[in-house]
């Protein structure tokens, strides 16, 4: 497993707080390149994860399955805690860069499973990189923009069982994420689509599926390490 981050220390009133080195085996990075970075993450049910450091790239957080409440417990400071609701598959929420070290907790008998897709690329408006979007509940012959910002867009393609879309990058590259199997692609699974290029793919399930795109509006800065 790749591990990013690095030891992390706070002082707050005299006490020192040190996170451990790197990410806990809850995280998995998938795919990684100049402009993005696509990590796995599963919380066990009732599973309590040590303390970790997070970079500050805004992100997005892709979840996978009918997920329980975890509670974030932030490390230093006033030791504040944090419960994410219960999530949907499909659903994705989109947060401003944030750096933090915090330890988590499963409060559920069901495990957390959900993608965290780091945007290395120029921030824009950080106030404004913010919202949570729900899965449709029935499918749309159009794509569907849930979140069109200044630095990236992420939309919503639907693919009829046995139908064939092609998904074509302009200037910029886009990066694909499956929440669905069927198209090719396992549930998380993610294809980067490079600029000025273009891929295709066909449903092999029986219903409608979805795939979230994501579209990149700026380029990408100096890799934090």
């Amino acid at each position: 497993m790749k591990t990013i981050g690095a030891i992390a220390v706070l002082i707050s009133g005299g006490l020192v707080v040190a996170g451990a080195q790197g990410l806990p085996s809850n995280y998995k990075v998938q795919f990684e390149n100049a402009w993005v970075r696509v990590t796995e993450v599963r919380y066990a049910p009732l599973e309590k994860v040590r303390a970790h450091s997070h970079t500050p790239y805004p992100s997005a957080y892709v979840y996978l399955n009918d997920g329980p409440p975890v509670v974030f417990k932030h490390v230093g400071g006033k030791g504040m805690a944090a419960t994410r609701a219960a999530t949907r598959a499909g659903a994705f929420r989109v947060y401003k860069g944030l750096e933090e070290i915090h330890e988590a907790e499963n409060t559920g008998s069901a495990p957390s499973e959900f993608l965290r897709v780091e945007f290395k690329t120029a921030a824009m408006e950080p106030a404004t990189f913010f919202g949570k979007f729900e899965r449709p509940a029935a499918p749309s012959r159009d794509a569907i923009v849930h979140f069109n910002h200044s630095q990236v867009r992420i939309s919503r393609v639907w693919i009829d069982p046995g139908q064939t879309i092609e998904v074509a990058a302009a200037a910029a590259p886009v990066l694909i994420i499956a929440v669905a199997p069927g198209a090719g692609l396992g549930v998380g699974e993610s294809k980067w689509i490079d600029a000025s290029s273009r891929a295709q793919f066909r449903s092999a399930a029986a219903a409608a599926i979805d795939l979230l795109r994501i579209d990149f509006k700026t380029r990408p800065v100096e890799t934090r390490q």
